[in-house]
């Protein structure tokens, strides 16, 4: 198994327009489905200073059908989006070529992406693909999980707190107690650094907790 960490151009995924329209808006997917076209990112959490524009935005975006609905708290906005067919057709070869969608943020740099593989076998044929189809690929990590692990999960230190101080302020709860951008002024970071401290330290405790006791039951 390998999980990879990669950024893709924005027209490589999705929503390429409404970055044009909106730049300084940072997207969150949530509820990532592996192997599921239709359920596949349909949940966004979308940070920006003026959500009026991004409404028009993601309207005006080709890759998005419908805007099934969407709920503001705070500085960020949570959407259910129908993607358009072209934009499932690209998320489902993606997908099928054996890989797990984990996690998926964007900013107007683009998509960051983080796919669990098969083997090493799948991980080529995916960046096969990619160049087949003439999207840009900037490989950020790559890393085979298992033994031996280190004590706690693998979580850093800087994880550890990030999870710790979300839990503590409702960062979890639905609906969210406190949105990223302020969890990140609470642990005085910036918005994108404790986007990924989050991510790589759930990631960590799946990939060392769940995944091993499914694997030696």
């Amino acid at each position: 198994m390998l999980i990879a960490t990669f950024r893709l151009e924005l027209e490589a995924v999705a929503l390429e327009q409404a970055f044009d329209a909106v730049p300084e808006m940072t997207v969150e997917a949530e509820r990532i489905a592996a192997h599921s076209t239709q359920w596949t990112m349909p949940c966004l959490w979308i940070a920006a200073d003026d959500f009026d524009a991004v409404d028009t935005a993601l309207e005006n975006d080709p890759s998005v059908d419908e805007i099934v609905g969407g709920d503001e708290f705070g500085e960020e906005k949570y959407y259910h989006i129908d993607w358009n067919e072209e934009t499932y057709e690209r998320i489902s070869a993606y997908i099928d070529k054996e890989g797990s969608l984990l996690q998926a943020d964007a900013t107007d740099d683009g998509w960051e992406l983080e796919i669990r593989f098969v083997g090493r076998d799948q991980f080529d044929e995916f960046r096969t693909m990619l160049h087949e189809r003439g999207y840009a690929f900037e490989l950020l990590n790559l890393y085979q999980p298992g033994a031996p692990r280190q004590t706690e999960g693998e979580v850093t230190s800087a994880q550890r707190n990030a999870l710790v101080t979300a839990a503590e302020l409702g960062y979890y709860k639905v609906p969210r107690e406190i949105s990223t951008r302020e969890l990140a002024d609470e642990l005085d970071i910036s918005h994108q650094t404790v986007s990924e401290l989050l991510h790589r330290g759930t990631e960590n405790l799946i990939t060392s907790h769940l995944t091993t006791t499914a694997a030696d039951a």
